[in-house]
């Protein structure tokens, strides 16, 4: 008889989780464990599925879990689930072999057809567990790039852009996130306010109108907490136009907040522009696959 339980997700968990899985992953790269509040946020999020979630008791001690998500069913009526590694502390092969075992009892009775698997070199040995457990490697998920400031020139550019107005273009803009990202009105809305209101650091939303009409908009961060390091969002919807101009407009931002070095990440449709932004001297740091299997 075993010295575990495995239990789906139950309210309160948040704390011990995001200790367990910040312990687990602390020597790994490019892998940020959520924090317990956003993991609070998370669950109590409409549509949230506690049954996706598995937890590895040894009395009353939180020592294992793993996290999973059924996606949305696409037109072909195939069905999928994505989990991350079990974790466990000390790497317990036992805690992580039975949550995986819970894992793919629930994904069968939930009528799963495909088990994705995120994994990455830099990840410990994720793997070199994913090809134990018979998954195939199907195809990139996202990539981080990085480049140094001073690599970008942005001098003698001309700016093509306007820096967007928040009662003006409010309205325009949240249709813009709706059109563009997918997303519901109230998911626009609570973006453009996040942008709006942001106090952990520095956004900078250039746009380019066309009459009354925003066209482009395009987004560049600068975090508080890391300064050093910017982020930005490919221009959108047409990512090579201005593209010379755009890099210009955001490098001069992000060096006026202190930054050194876009790290910049490109997944979904982004990885479309990956090879644009790799022409503009843009270097691949890390990558992340979907490893698949049929159950």
């Amino acid at each position: 008889m075993s010295d575990y339980i495995i239990k789906t997700y139950e309210k309160g968990i948040e704390d011990e989780q995001a200790k367990l899985g910040t312990e687990v992953t602390k020597d790994w790269k490019d892998f940020g464990q959520t924090s317990a509040e956003n993991l609070k946020q998370a669950y109590a999020q409409e549509g949230f599925d506690p049954e996706t979630r598995f937890y590895a008791y040894k009395g009353d001690k939180l020592v294992g879990f793993m996290v999973s998500r059924i996606l949305p069913e696409t037109d072909n009526g195939i069905k999928r689930v994505q989990h991350d590694t079990p974790f466990a502390y000390d790497n317990d092969r036992e805690v992580g072999k039975l949550l995986y075992q819970k894992g793919m009892e629930t994904w069968k009775a939930k009528g799963v057809n495909v088990v994705e698997f995120r994994v990455c070199k830099k990840w410990g040995n994720t793997i070199e567990i994913a090809e134990e457990l018979a998954y195939k490697k199907a195809r990139i998920h996202y990539v981080k790039t990085e480049i140094e400031l001073d690599q970008i020139k942005s001098q003698g550019i001309e700016d093509k852009f306007i820096d967007f107005e928040p009662e003006r273009d409010k309205e325009q803009l949240i249709q813009y996130f709706q059109d563009n990202f997918n997303m519901s009105k109230e998911q626009a809305t609570a973006n453009f306010d996040g942008i709006v209101n942001v106090t952990d650091g520095f956004y900078n939303q250039p746009i380019i109108r066309e009459g009354d009409k925003i066209t482009s908009r395009g987004l560049v961060y600068v975090s508080k907490e890391n300064p050093e390091i910017a982020t930005f969002r490919p221009l959108t919807p047409d990512p090579n136009k201005y593209i010379d101009s755009y890099l210009a407009r955001i490098t001069k931002f992000a060096k006026e907040k202190g930054a050194k070095k876009f790290e910049v990440y490109f997944g979904g449709q982004a990885l479309d522009t990956l090879d644009l932004y790799k022409a503009h001297g843009f270097k691949v740091a890390t990558e992340v696959f979907i490893y698949e299997k049929e159950i």
